[in-house]
């Protein structure tokens, strides 16, 4: 078996790219401060002392607000290698893209008639 190009690349990254990562983990663990001081959990630069319980859980509104752009963010990255051969790839694949963007929009305007998308119980 001859070793290719893109084999040996591919070699060459399994096995250099663990070796690198804990090479890199290693030296941050190294360097990284094992005590902390008195201002270890000041507020950086905002000027606010907080009060109240600060770990308190986050609304669901934004829990839903971020699942639909991380949706709507990797759909759109999935449709620009489409866009660039819209001409060479035929109606079919057209079709085949407006019908999937029609159920994504149909799915937004889902999320926001339920509320789902409201930042407030207004």
């Amino acid at each position: 078996m001859s070793l290719t190009p893109d084999l040996a690349a591919f070699a060459l990254a399994v096995v250099v790219v663990p070796i690198l990562v804990s090479a890199l983990i290693a030296v941050a663990h190294f360097f990284s401060p094992k005590t902390y001081g008195k201002y270890t959990y000041d507020n950086y630069e905002c000027g606010e002392v907080a009060t109240g319980d600060y770990q308190a859980p986050l609304p669901l509104q934004y829990y839903f607000f971020v699942m639909a752009f991380v949706i709507f963010d990797v759909d759109f990255l999935l449709l620009l290698p489409w866009a660039g051969e819209v001409k060479a790839l035929g109606i079919g694949v057209f079709l085949n893209v407006i019908l999937f963007i029609s159920i994504m929009l149909f799915g937004l305007l889902y999320a926001i008639r339920k509320g789902y998308m409201r930042w407030s119980n207004v």
